[in-house]
């Protein structure tokens, strides 16, 4: 009684170690993956990016955002896979993600084709629900945007470009005059 025998007693394992229970931070990669979204449920590096991205608020708010725009615009037939969206230089991201507007980033609406530009306004101006989802859509993307350009290097801020949540963005930017 009253020796100290807790030298003697193993360690219970009821918390895990703290390195273990932090996953590696998201790379740029992986956030350009997860908004590029998976092609099928085969593309395991897809599927694997995504998922990381979930587990970050933020990301997994734009995700989900971006989800709802891309659900209500296949349902009028435009898929982001067939859009063609201009080339825009790194800088003119950079100045959309620094607060600037107008002339300065009218490049980042670099979508186009007259159609798809067609469907979103009509359904922007008709369409309560796509209005509101889009809108919040938009938010996200900027959002989550300033916080990637802040570490992404050009080449990396140019394959973002290229997703297909990049892509729902430009188009319901340009419909939103965003880029006005």
């Amino acid at each position: 009684p009253g020796a100290d025998t807790s030298a003697d007693e193993p360690a219970l394992a009821l918390e895990p170690d703290r390195e273990e229970a932090r996953p590696a931070p998201l790379t740029a990669g992986d956030v350009i993956r997860a908004l590029q979204f998976p092609d099928s449920a085969e593309d395991t590096e897809g599927v694997r990016a995504l998922h990381r991205a979930l587990e970050d608020h933020e990301l997994a708010r734009l995700i989900r955002a971006a989800q709802d725009v891309l659900t209500l615009l296949s349902q009028e037939g435009v898929y982001m896979d067939d859009l063609e969206p201009d080339a825009i230089q790194a800088s003119a991201w950079r100045l959309f993600a620094a607060g600037s507007r107008g002339e300065a980033i009218a490049a980042v609406g670099a979508i186009r084709d007259r159609a798809p530009l067609g469907i979103a306004a009509a359904r922007m101006r008709e369409d309560a629900i796509f209005r509101d989802a889009a809108h919040h859509f938009l938010r996200a993307f900027d959002r989550s945007f300033q916080n990637f350009e802040k570490a992404a290097s050009d080449a990396e801020i140019a394959d973002l470009a290229q997703t297909r949540t990049a892509r729902a963005f430009m188009l319901c930017g340009r419909v939103a005059g965003v880029f006005d």
